[in-house]
């Protein structure tokens, strides 16, 4: 016979099961809801990543469609003594920290270097089987009205009537020109980028390099998209086999796509020749 005092501990401990279920499903139906909304949550920050991705692989298609083919980079063969080696302005204010128009940065500055000692090595090896070099400079006197776009730089002091170049206007140390090497100073002008117009003396550049007897240029130095573009094209267009090593040259960092844009150029409309300076034989 079941006592009052049995079906009590039986009523409780029924009680306790019904309760424990109760409670067990309650938290299994919290922890779906849960991971439910966790799911979601991770649903949408997939579809925004992957918007993201389309959106940066349209940016990067426009790119590309904006950007010119390549230029084909060609091993090259000259007669030295018909050649000039042409440096462009590889000054202190250009090419180094410190300089008024230079690299911010040392690592800017490094790899700087490392194009001159490309140009140097160049100039090692053709110069003395017979190989031209001509140089251009910037050289500017205070007030100089390219000062209103770029600023001071490559200052030169007049000083007694004595020519006094600062710092800046100094050609680099690797780059120091020969006692015979021609220096085709530049300035004076609103902007004096192109040698071939912009120089003190009135076809200097055209006079230098007839005097010299050469037919083929190759040019380098700083910056193609300037200066040396300047240079290239004043070449190519005077009827000049002209050569453009991609090692030899340097570009304005904060312009997008350059040199793709002055090789394409000089490519299609002046049928310059692209090489590198280990590319270059001489006969």
């Amino acid at each position: 016979m079941e006592t009052p005092s049995r079906r009590n501990i039986l009523k409780y401990a029924v009680t306790a099961i019904v309760a424990g279920v109760v409670a067990g499903v309650g938290a299994g139906l919290g922890g779906y809801n849960a991971g439910r909304v966790e799911a979601e949550n991770l649903k949408e920050k997939l579809s925004t990543a992957q918007s993201k991705v389309k959106e940066l692989e349209d940016q990067l298609k426009d790119l590309k469609a904006k950007m010119p083919p390549a230029v084909k980079v060609e091993e090259v063969s000259v007669d030295p003594a018909k050649t000039a080696l042409i440096i462009v302005d590889m000054q202190n204010d250009f090419c180094k920290v410190g300089g008024k128009l230079g690299p911010k940065e040392k690592a800017g500055e490094e790899a700087i270097t490392a194009i001159a000692l490309k140009i140097k090595a160049l100039k090692d090896a053709g110069k003395p089987k017979g190989m031209k070099v001509v140089y251009t400079q910037d050289y500017h006197y205070p007030n100089d009205p390219e000062f209103k776009i770029w600023g001071p730089h490559c200052v030169v002091e007049r000083v007694g009537g004595v020519d006094k170049p600062t710092w800046g206007q100094l050609e680099i140390p690797e780059l120091t020109p020969d006692p015979d090497d021609p220096i085709i100073h530049k300035g004076g002008k609103t902007v004096s980028y192109d040698c071939f117009y912009a120089s003190y003396k009135p076809n200097e550049m055209e006079d230098t390099l007839k005097s010299l007897g050469v037919d083929t240029c190759i040019v380098t130095g700083t910056v193609s998209n300037i200066c040396v573009y300047c240079a290239v094209v004043g070449c190519a267009q005077r009827g000049y086999r002209t050569i453009v090593p991609l090692d030899g040259i340097i570009s304005l960092p904060f312009w997008p796509w350059t040199p793709a844009w002055s090789l394409f150029q000089w490519t299609t409309l002046y049928r310059v020749t692209i090489t590198e300076t280990g590319k270059i034989r001489f006969r």
